[in-house]
Parts: structure tokens; sequence; C-alpha cells
């Protein structure tokens, strides 16, 4: 009886001594919020975004109660989270005097047949006991696509891809000996995590300076703030040529951010395999371009940023003409921008040729050129080019200007913008490169990667006519 007495005596000392909280009613106390308006990069209709958020700061010294919700309830495509709880309305919470809580925010917008993306808003509205009303602002653009999932494009059979609608492949697409894939200028492919595309047949990608075809991942959000997933590398899996496919053109390509850029496996050299021009290949984890011993023509390409190898030869027979192979990829340790080899795993390749002519090979190390050839060979040559290596005495390296730290501008300083903190990157030539007027004549190339016409002499190495515009 004793012991009960007791316990009743703490628990009326603790009551009393508990902190008793109220929640203001004056209409003056508000709220403030760390933005106005929730902004989703575009969202593809019928998948779920990630997640945005903000923070609802109650800097009053007195707390406040509120109920929260999305004005336009169960039919908005927006739904909420705050401090812990989901739904689209939300009722009593608190926010001592001096706190805060966190508000989440996603949405999923249902297909609405247009090719065009559509603008949805709502709100979220914020009631105060005191009777104030206050609100931000929750936009997102919807974009229709055409969903590919293990997609295989039969023998016999030639399919068009356009610019209509991004088409968002999960897992793989795959073109089977005796199918022709042709992506018209524009069209938009976005691979989901590790998709792939596999070529047995041909792919005939047909973009333009102006509208490029674009192989990316589907990813359209941030990892971090001031980073979107669309310059981080291995968001897909990439582009392979098996060793059956010839004939293959990519015209005009953007390709970027997946594990690998463009494979061609081994096959032969009496028949062109791939032909590039005006492409683009950058910001991949492994190899952005990797001819094994097969038949390939390049010009007027940027192949940038490889993990491992910006191009890499095995054998075969290869020319570039106009071309900026630069290595600066920012996410890990990586190798030389140029390799080329006649050998591998003790098997023998042979380099029937490998030609550069008028290109820029260079990147952040202070040498990115490697020659492991296991036997003496002449067919190869460096020509015309910027090229950052120590080989200088190589009389297949003629004609060159070296890329060096004795000369005052090199590496980077040849360019616009390499990273500088921010990932983002511009290969166009600056005003100081060592790349300006020192082109060989080449029919084969007339305008640029941009469509800027090129002087008949004394033309700018690399893909990248020089232009103060």
């Amino acid at each position: 009886m004793l012991l009960l007495h007791c316990l009743c005596c703490v628990s009326l000392f603790l009551s009393s001594c508990a902190e008793r909280v109220t929640y203001s009613t004056n209409a003056a106390h508000k709220l403030s919020f760390s933005l106005d308006t929730v902004s989703f990069d575009t969202v593809f209709t019928s998948i779920g975004s990630s997640v945005e958020g903000f923070i609802v700061y109650n800097n009053n010294d007195e707390a406040l109660r509120l109920d929260v919700s999305v004005a336009g309830g169960a039919d908005s495509p927006f739904r909420i989270n705050v401090d812990g709880q989901s739904g689209v309305s939300l009722g009593g919470l608190e926010i001592r005097g001096g706190d805060s809580l966190f508000c989440f925010v996603s949405v999923t917008i249902d297909p609405h047949d247009s090719d065009s993306p559509l603008l949805e808003e709502d709100s979220i509205r914020f009631l105060l006991e005191s009777g104030t009303h206050q609100s931000v602002l929750l936009q997102a653009y919807g974009q229709d696509i055409v969903r590919m999932n293990g997609t295989v494009l039969k023998a016999g059979t030639h399919t068009v891809l356009t610019s209509a609608r991004p088409y968002l492949i999960y897992d793989s697409l795959y073109v089977e000996n005796g199918a022709v894939l042709e992506l018209r200028r524009g069209a938009r492919l976005c691979f989901h995590d590790k998709a792939w595309m596999r070529v047995s047949g041909r792919l005939l990608a047909d973009g333009s300076p102006d509208s490029m075809v674009v192989m990316r991942g589907d990813r359209m959000d941030n990892m971090l703030t001031d980073i979107p997933y669309d310059i981080v590398a291995g968001r897909w899996g990439g582009i392979t040529f098996d060793s059956c496919s010839f004939g293959n053109r990519l015209s005009g390509c953007d390709i970027h951010g997946g594990e690998w850029g463009v494979k061609a496996d081994t096959s032969a050299v009496d028949s062109l395999k791939v032909l590039m021009d005006g492409c683009i290949v950058h910001n991949v984890r492994g190899n952005a371009l990797e001819l094994d011993f097969c038949r390939a023509e390049v010009r007027n390409s940027q192949i940038s940023n490889a993990g491992v190898h910006c191009v890499s030869l095995l054998g075969g027979y290869s020319t570039f003409n106009f071309c900026t192979i630069a290595s600066f990829y920012p996410w890990a340790l990586r190798e030389c921008a140029l390799f080329v080899s006649n050998r591998s795993d003790s098997v023998s390749y042979p380099l029937a040729r490998a030609d550069f002519l008028n290109c820029i090979i260079t990147g952040i190390s202070d040498d990115e050129l490697l020659l492991s050839l296991a036997d003496s060979t002449d067919n190869y040559s460096i020509t015309h080019s910027l090229v950052l290596t120590k080989d200088t005495v190589n009389p297949h390296l003629r004609d060159n200007v070296w890329d060096v730290e004795s000369n005052k501008v090199y590496g980077a300083g040849n360019f616009l913008h390499v990273a500088e903190g921010d990932f983002k990157y511009d290969f166009r030539l600056d005003s100081l490169s060592l790349a300006r007027g020192m082109a060989a004549p080449s029919a084969l190339c007339p305008y640029d990667i941009t469509g800027l016409a090129r002087p008949d002499s004394l033309a700018d190495v690399g893909c990248f006519q020089y232009t103060s515009q």
C-alpha cells in the first residue's frame, strides 16, 4: 500500500512538471519555407518520379499546429510525406517554436497521348489553427513515352524509331542478324539501369548537328543538388556490334553515361563494320570506343572521358579524321586516351591500318598514348594532330604539335571548359588552343561537328572549328 502511494505521488509530481505546449492562434505567426515552388525535371508518364523535398520552418517562439494537404486531393498526381506521414491530407501536425519539419513530394503522371510534354501543377496547402493559409506550388512536366522491355527486332524487319516520343528501354534492345534498326534525327533512347543495345544486324542512326540521336540513361533527376544523373557514368549498359554485324552507320549521335560506349566485336577487315560521323561518345565507365579487329571509319567526332580508354584498338583497320579524343574522366582513376595493340591474351590480331589525321589526343595525364604492339609494324600513323605523349621521336608520329606541360597552353587549357568542380565539359576550342590552324586539308570533313564550315586551309584539328561566338 505504501509503495502504491509513493508511485502515485511520483506520477503526480512528474505530471505537474511536464511541459505544457500551447499553440499560437495569432494570425501574424506564419511558416516559412526553403522553397516556394517544388519543380520536377521531365517525368515519364506512368513512371513514378524521384522524391523532391523542402523544409518547413517555424521561426516563431510559440508552437504551431497545422493541417497539410495537396490542393487537388486524391485526383492529384502529387503525393506528400510530412514528418513521416504519407497521403494527400494530413492533420494535427506540430512544429515547436524555432523548429522545423521535412516535407517530401513525389509525382506519377498518367499518359495523356501527346508527343509534347504536358505541365501538371498543384499546390501543398498549410492551414494553421489561426485560420492562416499558406501554400507551396508544385510543378512537373509529364512526357509520354514508348516503352520497350527486352525487345527483339526479328530478322527480315526494318524498324524505324522517330523523334515523336522518347523510347524507354528496359533490360535490352536486340537487333537480330538480318534485321535493321533505323534511328531518325532527334530520336531519344533512354535506357534503364543496366539496359543495353546489341546489334547482330544493322544500326542506321541519322542525326544532325541541330537534332542529334541521343542514347542515354533514363534518370532525369539529380544525384546531388547540383549533379544530375545525366552527367554520371554507368547509368546503363552501352552498344555492342556483334561479330556478324556490318554496314552500321552512326551519324549525329550523342551517346553518354553508360558502362561502355560503342563496342565492336572481332570480325573481319575487308568489310566496313561501323562508320561514325559527327558523334559524341562521352563519360562512360569502361572504354568509350572499343574496336576489336574490325574495319571502322571515325570522323568529326568527340570521344571523351572514359574510365578506361577513350579509344581502344585491337588490330584491324581503322581511320580517324578530325576527332577530339580527350580523357578527363572525373569519377575514378583511368588509363590513357588512346590505346593501340595487336595482341590480347597471347592471341595475335594483325594491325592492317590505324591512322589518325587532324586529331586531338590529350587528357589529364602526362602521356595519353599507349602503343602496345607485340611485333614491329609500320601500319599506323598519327599526323597533323595535337598529341600529349612522351613518344615524340616515334617516326610514325609526324607533323604534330606536342601537347606538353612546357607549352603555355596544354591539356585542359585547349578547351573552353573542363570540369573545374562542376563535372561539366565543353570541348570546343579556347582562343589560345594549340589545336588551331594546324590541320592538313581533307575533303572528307568540310564541316565540323556543329555544322560550321572549315576553311580550305589552316583549319583547326579536332572535331570543333574555333569560333569566337
